[in-house]
């Protein structure tokens, strides 16, 4: 019999603060945030892995990942600060929140239950994506299930670093937990890149809004990307589209769709904002163990129903790509160009119903192996705001798992557009 959602509220049964088994060297003591670090306010970056039963106790478990957490800190000193201000970390040691929470259901029951349910039980209620929480800069839990499974979270604040740092973050910290005696290098780069042009900022530019908003999953397997992007490079004159253009470009298709039908209106004027890290396109290319916002933006707008095709889409991404590189990522970087625009025009009104692509497809979660072999599954949950599709490997590592968020009415549409289901499957599941 299935536990009701009531019932799946977890009890803290520990919680520590981890501190960095070596102190911060004094000229490292305060890390200064990039103009991008701060507009990007107090979203916490959330991901889960879930790991079937374990031969060792529990607390045996705890304690490994306890020790080599801190053995990472040392590396990853800003995470174990606290803000001093809008514009700076002091990077004092304090530590870290890590939480042993034992779960009253079998793992099984919580992955079949939706993403609603996780907050609270397998991460810190209201912390992912949030902004409210003022403490640790990263929150780290252990969850014991009945059956022997368990699973192990993240929260690590935006504004120390992106996507790409928390896959650095923890890649490092499941290396030392296989083994004590490797050294993790991350290197952080502060406000050199992008610096602040008029002060901190005063208020974050970025909130977390999820009022209406549902979470679904779906999959779209190595074998039906192959078809689809051989199709599209036909359609596209283009070379080698990749995983991530066809499948965001398919999203986006079907979410416009969905908005016009639920919306009972015809087509409206729509815009696709991609993220795109930019440390391989720096002079000379930045190393992936560079921490921090290394980020900007390409959109990609239809203004028209018969825009949106797919071999348009993707033609206009690969373009819109190209341009990028051509340009210097530092010195003309599109997302900084976009915030300092929002600072001078809070209030202009957007005509395009815009939607975001955060492309993590690189970064394969089902690697993580902390010493008990690859997740059963890996996943973050709804966020960080609306119209928000998040990409990334499958196990397979040729495939993809797309995880889209929308509104909720939107989202009855979507998932039942007869284009995207020929190419992806829903995952029902967490």
């Amino acid at each position: 019999m299935a536990i009701a959602p009531s019932q799946l509220v977890s009890p803290v049964t520990e919680k520590i603060i981890v501190k960095p088994s070596l102190p911060t060297p004094s000229p490292l003591k305060y890390h200064k945030l990039s103009f991008i670090d701060q507009s990007l306010s107090h979203l916490y970056i959330p991901l889960v892995f879930f790991y079937s039963k374990q031969q060792q106790e529990f607390d045996q478990v705890a304690n490994k990942l306890q020790n080599s957490l801190a053995t990472t800190l040392s590396a990853y000193y800003p995470y174990a600060g606290r803000m001093r201000d809008s514009a700076t970390i002091e990077c004092n040691d304090r530590g870290i929140e890590f939480l042993n929470v034992r779960i009253n259901c079998p793992m099984s029951e919580m992955l079949n239950n939706p993403h609603d349910y996780a907050e609270g039980n397998i991460f810190m209620k209201d912390l992912p994506w949030k902004n409210s929480f003022d403490g640790s800069l990263l929150v780290a839990q252990l969850s014991h299930f009945d059956c022997g499974g368990i699973a192990i979270s993240t929260c690590l604040s935006h504004k120390v670093g992106d996507g790409g740092s928390v896959a650095s973050f923890i890649y490092d910290w499941a290396k030392i937990t296989r083994n004590p005696n490797q050294i993790a290098r991350p290197q952080f780069i502060g406000d050199t890149f992008f610096p602040t042009p008029n002060g901190p900022l005063i208020a974050p530019l970025i909130d977390s809004k999820l009022e209406k908003c549902v979470h679904k999953k779906f999959h779209f397997s190595a074998s039906k990307l192959q078809g689809l992007r051989a199709k599209i490079a036909a359609e596209a004159g283009i070379k080698n589209p990749t995983r991530a253009e066809v499948t965001s470009a398919l999203l986006f298709i079907s979410a416009t769709k969905a908005a016009s039908k639920m919306n009972n209106t015809s087509f409206r004027p729509s815009k696709l904002i991609n993220y795109v890290d930019i440390r391989p396109m720096t002079t000379p290319p930045l190393s992936r163990n560079i921490i921090g916002n290394l980020l900007t933006v390409t959109s990609t707008t239809a203004s028209h129903d018969e825009e949106m095709k797919l071999p348009r889409l993707v033609r206009e991404f690969r373009k819109e790509f190209e341009q990028v590189y051509k340009k210097d990522p530092v010195q003309h970087n599109s997302l900084v160009l976009k915030l300092l625009e929002i600072m001078e025009s809070p209030y202009a009104i957007d005509e395009f119903d815009t939607y975001y692509c955060s492309n993590m497809c690189k970064f394969s979660g089902y690697s993580i192996d902390f010493g008990w072999g690859k997740p059963e599954r890996v996943c973050a949950p709804m966020g960080p705001f609306k119209n928000f599709f998040i990409l990334s490997a499958d196990q397979s590592m040729d495939g993809v798992e797309a995880m889209v968020t929308l509104e909720e009415q939107h989202m009855l549409a979507f998932e039942c557009d007869e284009e995207l289901l020929e190419f992806a499957s829903p995952i029902s599941s967490f």
